[in-house]
């Protein structure tokens, strides 16, 4: 296991030279490029268990690596006091336990991806989101209907991925909200890499973000607008304040949860403005489960939205708090610091603002495409250096 332990200071643009390691990495790599839409491999396999065994595997491969870092130190830490006082209280933990395992691949990945491995595997999930774009407009638009997934409009099992009638698109992922999370997350993410042209990074982000736009959901929208934002953000210089990277964020959320307020207040039976109203209606049911179980809460059993009986108000804070009372607070306290706090590189930003601004009214701690997109930034955090050095940054 040693083998596989080498030191970001000795190791710039390599791949590790014994063989264990060189197919660790590729793993690694496997896990990086197809782990976000695991729904589309898992219609081919057959099953989904691949993707917990891959970042179980890798967390327990890399514990040598991971005891080095003071952030998974205090992080698995949390989780072991998590566990102790889930099954102290009779409740299961594994529900959740999966999505907190899903990030420490990332981290690695970072710590040994070379720079021309890095640039080889954005390609390749530029080919990829580039057959996205082309099936969702010769086949999901036109057909109104998708090869990967059912979606039958005359029985209403369906209607998640329809509005007014109109197919949304969501290629190989599962949700049109998570193909819209994940087509803004690789844009930005190709925009601000130096290795390629920049004709090439902007028709991409152009491509993405007409798909963003026939994914027809709110959230793809409020991230391409906040990212806009911090576009001059970081023009006026603004970030080098850490004090104003937390104060943004609590602004954003503040507008977000503000205006879905007045717009459940404004309510007509329209669809939209229902659902504005239903996610007010379940914040502010969630805030009262907080103040009733805000020293243990309510177990994590409950962390997931598909488990049964979820209170789903969709705040990726308010959630931990709830599920895990102060324990929770501490894993926020946790993320906050490494996310707000230790950011300097300003071209992170344009990731961590939208996406924690999102997070007020979306889920993005309990799905596993917005998981996948938490965990990058917080790897990207961690590996700073490795980062800029991958993105040719300054």
């Amino acid at each position: 296991m040693n083998s596989i332990a080498i030191e970001n200071e000795e190791v710039i643009d390599v791949v590790p030279q014994y063989r264990c390691n060189t197919i660790y990495l590729l793993m690694l790599r496997f896990y990086f490029i197809f782990f976000p839409m695991y729904p589309l491999i898992s219609k081919f396999l057959g099953t989904s268990l691949w993707k917990d065994g891959l970042y179980i595997f890798f967390t327990l491969l890399g514990i040598n690596v991971f005891i080095k870092n003071k952030f998974f130190i205090w992080y698995f830490l949390a989780l072991l006091l998590i566990i102790l006082f889930q099954v102290s209280q009779g409740y299961s933990y594994m529900e959740y336990m999966t999505w907190f395992l899903m990030g420490p691949p990332l981290y690695l990945y970072f710590r040994y991806i070379s720079i021309k491995g890095f640039k080889t595997d954005l390609r390749i999930l530029m080919g990829i989101m580039i057959v996205g774009f082309l099936f969702v407009f010769l086949y999901e638009i036109p057909t109104q209907d998708s090869m990967f997934f059912e979606s039958e409009k005359e029985t209403g099992s369906g209607a998640f991925f329809l509005r007014e009638g109109i197919t949304r698109a969501r290629f190989g992922f599962v949700s049109p909200m998570a193909f819209s999370q994940y087509s803004w997350f690789i844009a930005v993410v190709v925009l601000i890499n130096g290795n390629f042209k920049k004709y090439a990074r902007f028709i991409f982000a152009i491509l993405m973000l007409i798909s963003i736009f026939y994914c027809n959901t709110r959230a793809g929208i409020f991230l391409t607008v906040l990212t806009v934002g911090v576009y001059f953000y970081t023009k006026f210089n603004l970030y080098k304040v850490k004090m104003n990277n937390f104060l943004t964020v609590i602004v954003i959320a503040a507008i977000v949860i503000f205006k879905n307020f007045v717009s459940g207040q404004n309510a007509n039976h329209n669809n939209e403005t229902l659902s504005d109203e239903l996610r007010i209606l379940l914040l502010l049911d969630g805030i009262t489960k907080a103040k009733e179980h805000f020293i243990l809460g309510v177990s994590g059993e409950f962390f997931s939205p598909r488990a049964e009986d979820w209170y789903d108000f969709e705040n990726s804070w308010l959630s931990l708090i709830v599920c895990f009372g102060l324990l929770g607070i501490f894993l926020i306290i946790l993320f906050f610091k490494k996310l707000v706090f230790t950011t300097t590189n300003k071209y992170l930003l344009f990731l961590m603002i939208p996406w924690l601004g999102y997070s007020s009214v979306f889920p993005i701690l309990q799905e596993p495409t917005a998981v996948f997109i938490t965990w990058f930034i917080i790897a990207a955090i961690l590996n700073i250096d490795r980062w800029k050095s991958l993105n040719a940054l300054e």
